[in-house]
């Protein structure tokens, strides 16, 4: 969770944080002072909004993990604790597929007659 809010707070604030070393390095030790006289902060944070949902969505779309099978918890063996993990479901062959569908076609037509 504490990652969570990290990147969050990271992706928001990370226009202002640019904008501000801009703002140190090419002005004027006088002008510096203005700083906050000048920044456009409403705009900033939405940029900053709008690259935390452009990371979220990203990250929903191409998340690696895998997302079909059967997860398997935490557990704890001879003191020593094994960390969960997702077991994939096994893949039939195109040709066991067939055999099997075309075998419940033909039980279904027995046991219609």
């Amino acid at each position: 969770m504490t990652r969570v809010i990290a990147i969050n707070l990271l992706l928001i604030f990370l226009p202002l944080i640019i904008y501000g070393a801009y703002i140190i390095i090419h002005k004027k030790p006088e002008d510096k002072a203005d700083f906050w006289k000048q920044v456009p902060l409403k705009v900033l944070f939405s940029i900053g909004f709008v690259l935390m949902l452009i990371f979220y969505v990203t990250q929903i779309t191409f998340n690696s993990g895998v997302k079909d099978g059967i997860y398997h918890p935490p557990v704890v063996k001879d003191g020593k604790i094994i960390p969960g993990y997702i077991e994939p479901f096994k893949k039939e062959k195109k040709d066991e597929k067939q055999k099997s569908s075309s075998k419940k076609k033909k039980d279904l037509s027995e046991k219609e007659i």
